[in-house]
């Protein structure tokens, strides 16, 4: 995959000054004044061509700095930051002159971005309707309303058709139905395989439409992967900082900002990189996820696949899903108790069904074995499936008993629990299959 957006080491840093004389001292005093403040430290982060990736974190965890560095609105401090396309920022008012009409805006904004006067004069009808500001695109932006600001915005930004997309809580103001308008177009570019930043504070937003978050915490990275991997983390966390004083809530925020950005430590677990900081992760979340390779199929007293193990809300009734064995790449515990994560396929990404608690499986360890051929004889009896261990609607066979002594060709042994299983076709079939060493006789 294309690596779109790179940074390494990145830092921002500002000055704070407790009035305009200290400011005009640091101007020209040879002696420091003010307060530094990092608004990012040590962010290491890539996304890929494609990737949708939500930036989370409470108020003042540099989420809108870090995208405005990415978009090449203002400069980082300190690192490195690369980006692979034209990137187009959307947020409240960015980039709109006050003093301007819209029509104005539209204009200037398009020949920063290198249009011509012909492409603007193409681009301004569309761009106009879609901010559906016709009767207002010729008044000074400075008598337009905060959605209509972000509507223009929003428009401009879409229809220059950018590589990178960043959308900075700009579905935040505004009407209900442009909102929904906004959402369908971000899903078109979404479809195109644009790299995209989403900046928001609705979990239910990020959940849905971004596949990877990147959770700053005052100015660091706390956490990068996946959404069902990083959500719940999040989702604890904003739990307990709810609960908290806004004296804890000081304490809290002053001892993260004492750590060096520079020597903090992360830890993987499966395709999820978290601060190592052991306090938070183990003790208040209660949540860890690892690798596996297991095959499951419910027990009859399952009850729920849910989105997120600490999602109780967020859940389905397992009926439809009953009588198919299914691949587990991932298993969670959440407040001591252990999910596992159902996949159709083997792969925690591809095919993903949900987080089950792992009391409701029946399960067994799955172990690629080789990719070697070989031909056995068919006994004539059992079934043969789509998948390894496969059940009632995974049946592709039901009976062998017609196969009797014909050969099968072997491609790919799996060892599941003691169990040997074979992938290979039956002669003068087509059906790529799956059958158990039982059913099989070696050739003579």
């Amino acid at each position: 995959m294309t690596k779109t957006i790179i940074t390494k080491n990145l830092e921002k840093h500002y000055k704070l000054y407790d009035n305009q004389k200290e400011r005009i001292l640091d101007l020209i005093s040879p002696r420091s004044h003010g307060e530094v403040f990092h608004a990012l430290r040590g962010i290491d982060f890539e996304a890929e061509e494609g990737d949708v990736v939500g930036f989370i974190g409470i108020n003042g965890s540099g989420k809108s700095t870090l995208s405005n560095i990415i978009a090449g609105i203002v400069p980082q401090s300190k690192g490195e930051v690369a980006v692979n396309g034209q990137t187009s920022l959307i947020a409240v008012a960015a980039g709109l002159n006050n003093d301007l009409t819209g029509r104005d805006n539209i204009e200037l904004k398009c020949l920063m971005l290198g249009f011509s006067r012909d492409e603007i004069r193409e681009l301004e009808p569309d761009i106009i309707a879609f901010a559906e500001l016709e009767g207002f695109i010729d008044q000074p932006v400075k008598s337009y309303s905060s959605g209509m600001k972000s509507r223009l915005g929003f428009a401009i930004s879409v229809n220059v058709d950018p590589d990178i997309l960043i959308i900075d809580e700009a579905l935040s103001v505004g009407d209900r139905a442009f909102s929904e308008k906004s959402l369908k177009k971000m899903n078109e570019f979404k479809e195109q395989g644009k790299t995209m930043i989403f900046v928001s504070h609705s979990i239910n937003q990020v959940k849905n439409f971004c596949n990877k978050i990147l959770w700053l915490e005052f100015g660091r990275v706390k956490a990068f992967g996946e959404v069902n991997d990083v959500i719940p983390l999040y989702e604890s966390f904003l739990n307990k900082w709810q609960e908290m004083s806004k004296e804890e809530r000081d304490a809290y925020r002053a001892r993260m900002m004492e750590q060096n950005g520079n020597d903090t430590t992360y830890r993987q677990l499966g395709n999820l990189l978290v601060m190592d900081d052991e306090e938070e992760l183990d003790v208040s979340n209660d949540y860890t996820v690892v690798p596996t390779s297991k095959l499951a199929h419910f027990t009859s007293k399952s009850t729920y696949i849910y989105k997120a193990p600490s999602i109780a809300d967020d859940k389905i009734p397992v009926q439809k899903y009953k009588d198919t064995v299914y691949y587990i790449k991932r298993e969670a515990t959440y407040r001591f108790e252990k999910y596992c994560l159902l996949s159709t396929r083997p792969s925690g990404v591809d095919g993903v069904v949900g987080w089950v608690k792992a009391t409701e499986l029946s399960m067994h360890s799955h172990v690629y074995v080789d990719s070697d051929d070989k031909t056995m004889k068919v006994q004539g009896k059992g079934s043969a499936s789509s998948e390894p261990w496969g059940g009632k609607k995974q049946y592709i066979y039901k009976s062998l008993e017609k196969y009797k002594n014909y050969r099968f060709y072997i491609d790919e042994t799996n060892l599941i629990g003691n169990n040997v299983w074979y992938k290979g076709v039956i002669d003068g079939e087509k059906n790529l299959v799956w059958v158990h060493e039982s059913q099989l006789i070696n050739e003579d």
